[in-house]
């Protein structure tokens, strides 16, 4: 399918997305973010932003800081441009496959439901592409439906799915990352609509592993903290 049509079902899309707004999905992934360091001074890349539902979430948050959004379909990116008027929010029409974000060094970037809409084959482009600005210190965070819900939608409720819905099985998805030097940190399954529906990941850039004792690395105040709950669990488990 060419990329012109799969825009052009998302300029028809965009007016359902906004519709719905921000919704639970999208609410868990942003205190998820938080819970990963998210703070008012971040610098976050979001690539396949759609209307831009999570960049007014991050908007929010992000007052200091710099969020630069980017999707395939013009009307989403207007729509998009329309709502959110911050000097700090830039967004941009493309294709997050092959984006070369206008800033760099991110503290976070986002892929959240982008990459089943993404023909498989191309997957490893996009984490080439991405591996290439992708900084030491940046988290990448991936949020898929699970692939046996999509194929039960696929056989059950076909019309329920976009123009491209395809489930990413975790063996391909952790090939592609660990091919172009990238790693994974973290794996949920998580509910929202139905029980574990959803996958979260996050991946960072790979590095060589270095024996570092924690320990050593732990304050006076941290150690004797370390020890009090040790003996307190220990009273509560015998």
């Amino acid at each position: 399918m060419k990329k012109e049509e799969v825009s052009q079902f998302y300029d028809q899309f965009s007016e359902r997305q906004i519709k719905i707004g921000v919704n639970e999905r999208l609410i868990f992934l942003f205190k998820q973010l938080k819970k990963l360091g998210l703070t008012k001074k971040s610098k976050i890349l979001e690539l396949g932003c759609g209307v831009g539902a999570f960049t007014y979430l991050l908007s929010k948050k992000v007052e200091k800081g710099y969020i630069e959004a980017v999707d395939l379909s013009e009307k989403s990116i207007e729509n998009a441009q329309k709502n959110i008027q911050k000097n700090n929010v830039q967004l941009f029409v493309g294709d997050v496959v092959h984006y070369q974000p206008q800033e760099s060094d991110f503290d976070f970037i986002t892929l959240l439901d982008v990459i089943e809409h993404i023909p498989v084959e191309e997957h490893f482009n996009l984490f080439k592409n991405i591996s290439n600005y992708i900084s030491e210190k940046s988290l990448l965070l991936i949020n898929i439906p699970n692939p046996e819900y999509i194929k039960y939608l696929h056989q059950h409720q076909p019309e329920s799915l976009q123009v491209i819905d395809q489930p990413i099985e975790l063996p391909t998805l952790a090939e592609n990352i660990d091919k172009n030097n990238l790693e994974m940190v973290f794996f949920q399954k998580y509910g929202i609509w139905e029980q574990e529906d959803y996958h979260l990941f996050v991946v960072r850039k790979k590095r060589e592993f270095k024996l570092r004792h924690l320990a050593d690395e732990r304050t006076l105040t941290q150690k004797i903290t370390k020890k009090l709950r040790q003996k307190l669990d220990f009273i509560k488990f015998s």
